[in-house]
């Protein structure tokens, strides 16, 4: 098995330390067909792409594609999840410019609220670093929650490394997620999606996509791990849709 389209990857419009062209030209260089410039959305308080430069990554990328005809290059945007309610941090610069839509969690953005900053950012910091178990039991459940609104909210492409400090019952994400076309991440550079995950979810349909969510040069489809997750758990190559059988 073999990646043909790496879906993540970062540049320095937010903190990768490859502009757009080389890391278009390390992909080329690798033989992919496509990649996808996804940097973070804006609400990450260190790396969120500003506001403005979403048209010149477009203009950039547009260049390019009329440079290089041996790949196709796509404009995403790697959202935070903001809100207990689901919000992402999307607004009409990424709908106007972006070919789609990803969402993440991570632990440095800006929340939606001070409600969100203690109910929803904080909860999940508080979880990770107590052992109580009533306390990681109602973050999971209230987390999953906020994940099904996000898909019933916005029109998304995919869902990167679900669950990664940010617990879910990744059952009913899936669930929610095949029923949506929503693509399910499998990242090397995290710890979910892992086997375990994968075995469990495969029975409810869906695809996946494995990415290398690269931030250098030479990490550009940089997946073997996440391959050997995806063979480990049987995944069928059919349901990667940026994989072929080697």
């Amino acid at each position: 098995m073999r990646i043909i389209h790496d879906m993540h990857t970062h540049t320095t419009y937010s903190h990768g330390l490859g502009t757009i062209e080389e890391m278009v030209n390390q992909a080329r260089k690798i033989g992919l067909s496509a990649i996808t410039i996804s940097d973070h959305g804006r609400s990450h308080l260190f790396y969120g792409v500003k506001k403005e430069n979403f048209k010149k990554m477009r203009d950039e990328i547009d260049a390019l594609n009329k440079k290089y005809d041996d790949i196709d290059i796509f404009l995403s945007v790697e959202s935070n999840i903001i809100g207990a309610d689901g919000t992402i941090d999307i607004q009409e610069e990424e709908k106007k410019y972006c070919d789609w839509i990803y969402a993440g969690f991570h632990y440095s953005f800006l929340p939606k609220s001070v409600k969100d900053l203690f109910n929803f950012l904080g909860r999940n910091v508080v979880s990770a670093l107590l052992p109580i178990p009533a306390l990681k039991k109602n973050t999971r459940r209230r987390n999953t929650v906020t994940y099904l609104k996000m898909m019933d909210k916005y029109t998304l492409k995919m869902i990167t490394h679900p669950g990664n400090r940010c617990p879910i019952d990744i059952r009913t994400v899936a669930k929610k997620a095949a029923k949506n076309n929503v693509i399910l991440e499998i990242n090397p550079r995290h710890h979910h999606l892992n086997v375990k995950e994968l075995k469990a979810i495969l029975p409810y349909g869906g695809q996946f996509a494995i990415n290398s969510d690269a931030h250098r040069v030479p990490h550009v489809a940089d997946v073997d791990k996440a391959i050997r997750i995806a063979i480990d758990a049987g995944v069928p190559v059919n349901r990667i849709v940026n994989a072929v059988e080697d």
